[in-house]
């Protein structure tokens, strides 16, 4: 059984999003058997680009149903079911977000159709709902709201079932969600316990050494980028990072200085060096007739020791 979902948002920081409005439709393999639909009043604001997107606005929310009143409800149509959504990572994350805030642990194997339609349609030109629904002729009403989504969703996955007609691709998948669930569960301890200040932050394996090292404006969203990217490198790194610590340097100038030269000293596992040959300028310091250390931007020379190296003069 399949419960097979969308789900709305104020936007805003990560994990700090409430839920504006969500759809449910319970789905057997061949038809719905149950359905549910609601505004959430997420008690805190939309963002303006969420309101120009989804059409929901604060206005309508003041009279809808908070989380709590509508979580059984969610609890009950999605019981013994696996979740399917497309980025299913994302409302996975909100939903068990929500029922944390409420003191319950929600758990639930999940699949996601842009990552099954890949598999699955390999020659799509878009893996977006909306573009794929209208490569493949699949109505869909009401784009960017929940039950509009959902339904949509559903019928994308009729047509992916129908493609994996011995349900390999779709079994193996299913196999690996306990494991994926957990490993998800540790990198969101992970990520809450960053500031979303500006540093560099360090990724560490069990053991303790430095996997990848990086810098940032916003450490907390910069790290959750490395957890929800699906590429490989980070997909590994996904694997093995076991503790996340960092460096608050106040500024980014100062934070790139200090990554650039602890990728040199310690060399870690997933971080690459800057290739100096791409990067034509670099920024150097020097002393003065007055002895004053000044710094200044040249064209890049092996010769000389770089701080930093740019793409273009601009940036430097």
């Amino acid at each position: 059984m399949y419960a097979i979902l969308d789900i709305e948002t104020t936007g805003g920081k990560y994990n700090e999003e409430g839920i504006t409005e969500i759809a449910i439709y319970k789905f057997d393999g061949h038809e719905i058997v149950d359905q549910f639909a609601s505004l959430v009043n997420p008690q805190k604001k939309i963002q303006p680009f969420v309101v120009q997107l989804t059409g929901i606005n604060n206005r309508m929310l003041r009279s809808a149903p908070k989380f709590h009143e509508v979580a059984r409800r969610i609890v009950e149509i999605t019981e013994g079911c696996i979740l399917i959504a497309h980025n299913a990572k994302f409302d996975s994350r909100i939903l068990s977000t929500e029922f944390r805030r409420l003191g319950y642990e929600y758990r639930r194997n999940t699949i996601c159709t842009v990552q099954l339609s890949r598999q699955l349609l390999p020659d799509m030109p878009s893996y977006s709902l909306g573009n794929l629904t209208k490569s493949l002729g699949i109505p869909i009403k009401d784009r960017h709201r929940a039950q509009g989504d959902a339904y949509a969703t559903v019928n994308l996955f009729k047509i992916l079932l129908n493609k994996d007609k011995d349900k390999k691709i779709i079994k193996s998948y299913i196999n690996t969600q306990e494991e994926q669930s957990q490993r998800a569960t540790k990198l969101l301890k992970l990520v809450e316990s960053l500031p979303t200040e500006t540093g560099v932050y360090y990724m560490h394996d069990s053991e303790g050494r430095i996997l990848h090292i990086g810098q940032s404006r916003n450490i907390r969203k910069r790290v959750n980028q490395h957890f929800t990217s699906t590429t490989t490198k980070s997909k590994k790194l996904q694997k093995e990072v076991a503790k996340v610590s960092y460096a608050l340097t106040g500024s980014l100038l100062i934070a790139r200085l200090k990554v650039d030269d602890d990728i040199k000293n310690i060399q870690p596992k997933y971080t690459r060096r800057s290739r100096k040959a791409l990067l034509p300028y670099h920024l150097v310091q020097q002393k003065d007739s007055e002895g004053y250390i000044r710094l200044k931007v040249e064209k890049t020379e092996l010769r000389k020791r770089s701080l930093m190296t740019f793409r273009s003069l601009i940036g430097a």
